[in-house]
């Protein structure tokens, strides 16, 4: 299956190199940039550059990846599915729900293929977190932190601008909506957020999202361009024990599980200089134990997002990023953005 792509950037180039190095049955055989360099790049890949997005989309490819700037994904989208092109867009989808639902309704009036690349979904972290929750090993799931740190700020250039939706919530914070909404079998049901600029004034390089479901589990996003002491990636709580992972895209982390469930506070208390507490004084080591992280049932293979596509376009399947879950991690990160403007929790 021929493919072609629009944006070649660093993650559109790096889209080309992956798709043509890994997955069978498909090939990047052109791309269009907007920048005459990066066309020369291209054709310096052995891989054709066009002088049109219109140009591209003349020729017999069937899929187009829009690898562009977010406020021209929507533009480039209904483009190529009007064209007769299925298309995989990166996240996120569009700039807005409204966006979203328009592109949306061109996918289901010329019924070819809208999706979006959600890759973070086979992060090795990820797939050990959803092993846990699955299985149900810590007992009765209640709280969710999803954590990423940097301290080196945004990286600059158009994600540094407002206008074509630059920041650290569109662009780290809807990888790990996406996680935590096909994490928890619930409907996100209330949203507040804090979004903070450091560097550059109209976008956030901090975004703190915290998801309340109808099912009562809670999670907390944290994407953090400023940090010099991160905490763990992930921290997950439940009536029987913790889960934790101490880096990104690893298996480093552990859990803790409680064997007696009641506690015995006549045990001992915590003095201090100012005072003594029974809350804080440990479970004794005889009354927990320390487990392993588990494996994935399934093997990390970001190959899958693409041997997807191209079996739900040939009729084999069915896609794996679907419209609603769009649709769905969509509304959570506007509400985000409405919260931090209005300084008040949002219901979706």
């Amino acid at each position: 299956m021929k493919a072609g792509l629009i944006g070649y950037g660093n993650m559109g180039s790096w889209h080309v190199e992956e798709i043509n190095k890994r997955i069978d049955g498909l090939e990047v055989v052109g791309i269009y940039d907007i920048e005459p360099e990066r066309r020369k790049l291209a054709e310096d890949a052995g891989i054709k550059a066009y002088e049109s997005a219109e140009e591209l989309l003349n020729t017999d490819i069937e899929l187009v990846i829009i690898a562009t700037p977010n406020n021209f994904h929507k533009d480039y989208s209904i483009m190529a599915m009007k064209a007769g092109k299925n298309v995989v867009c990166e996240k996120p989808a569009c700039l807005n729900s409204e966006e979203l639902e328009e592109v949306i309704k061109v996918s289901e009036e010329t019924g070819k293929l809208y999706t979006v690349h959600q890759n973070r979904r086979f992060d090795v972290d990820y797939l050990i977190m959803k092993e846990i929750i699955d299985k149900q090993t810590l007992g009765k799931l209640f709280f969710l932190d999803s954590r990423l740190y940097s301290n080196r700020g945004s990286s600059g250039r158009w994600r540094s601008t407002y206008e074509a939706g630059g920041g650290t919530l569109y662009d780290w914070g809807i990888h790990m909506i996406d996680q935590v909404l096909t994490l928890i079998d619930s409907e996100p049901e209330y949203v507040s957020a804090q979004l903070q600029s450091v560097r550059f004034p109209k976008v956030d390089d901090v975004c703190r999202v915290n998801i309340s479901f109808k099912n009562g589990v809670r999670a907390q996003v944290i994407a953090d361009l400023w940090c010099y002491i991160p905490e763990p990636r992930w921290h997950l709580s439940g009536d029987d024990g913790t889960a934790t992972i101490y880096e990104w895209f690893t298996d480093n982390g552990k859990i803790i599980k409680a064997n007696i469930k009641e506690v015995d506070w006549e045990q001992g208390c915590v003095y201090t200089p100012n005072g003594l507490s029974k809350t804080m004084w440990p479970r004794p080591k005889q009354e927990i134990e320390e487990l392993p992280l588990p494996k994935p049932s399934k093997e990390p293979r970001w190959e899958d997002f693409y041997e997807n596509v191209v079996a739900t376009i040939k009729g084999e399947a069915t896609q794996i990023v679907t419209h609603d879950q769009v649709r769905r991690s969509m509304k959570v990160m506007m509400a985000a953005f409405e919260s931090a403007r209005t300084n008040q929790t949002i219901k979706i």
